[in-house]
């Protein structure tokens, strides 16, 4: 078994792949920056007993993050409880699968190098892909497998909180379809103004992509939101909540 770590700036979501990669369970838990090893320790402690993993059957464990300030707590906490040291994923392992054509290599994120690894492996290019996470991130990959970029958006929830906080009169609201598009009140003007704008959006941008590449793409989406997101999109777009943790099974 392996176990596959995605650290992001809201959440630490863990996955247990068999020998195939194929993921059997996930769980999360919030990213405390302010936490020691004992705090992660236990809670990969009682995802274990949850799902009843022993220690001896974990061969490999694989981590990405975005949070380096953890990165050190986590590895910890993974060799105190299971005795085996964690792989950082980074670019190394991702150039196996993609070249990456961008300015600055060393600052994507691993989370859109395993977004854009996983998209490779498991649908073929070109390929772009949608990550609804605390950013909403576009990565585009060409016919040639070179990850040329993309874009960073605010995401869904951290755009509404945003917008909360801001406004005094908006305040926070429940993401779902509103019984209006043109809303009829307050709520229903913010729920249509996420819900389909942020859809319109993700449309526009990928209406603009497509012409720079070659080939019709797969076009792929993951994160927390793609489910909520995706159906009121025109274009046909896979979701996948596991595209990142195949990304980082090797």
């Amino acid at each position: 078994m392996h176990i596959l770590i995605d650290i992001g700036n809201s959440t630490v979501v863990v996955a247990f792949a068999n020998g195939a990669g194929d993921i059997s369970a996930t769980w999360r838990f919030k990213t405390k920056k302010e936490e020691n090893a004992s705090f992660f320790r236990y809670e990969l402690r009682q995802g274990l007993r949850k799902y009843g993993v022993e220690v001896a059957d974990v061969e490999k464990i694989v981590i990405s993050s975005v949070v380096p300030e953890v990165n050190d707590d986590i590895a910890q906490a993974v060799t105190d409880l299971i005795g085996i040291t964690p792989h950082f994923f980074g670019l190394d392992d991702a150039k196996g699968v993609v070249t990456i054509d961008v300015e600055s290599p060393s600052q994507l994120g691993n989370d859109r190098l395993a977004d854009a690894v996983g998209a490779v492996r498991c649908y073929g290019v070109p390929a772009i892909v949608i990550d609804f996470g605390t950013a909403t991130t576009i990565g585009v990959v060409d016919e040639n497998a070179r990850f040329l970029g993309g874009m960073i958006i605010p995401g869904v929830k951290t755009s509404l909180a945003a917008l909360s906080s801001r406004a005094s009169q908006l305040s926070s609201i429940t993401i779902g379809k509103p019984a209006h598009f043109i809303g009829r009140n307050t709520l229903e003007c913010m729920q249509s103004g996420i819900l389909y704008g942020t859809a319109s959006m993700i449309d526009g941008l990928i209406d603009q992509i497509i012409p720079t590449l070659s080939a019709a793409p797969h076009i792929i989406a993951t994160g927390g939101m793609s489910g909520t997101i995706v159906p009121h999109c025109k274009h046909q777009i896979t979701i996948d909540p596991h595209l990142l943790f195949k990304g980082l099974f090797f």
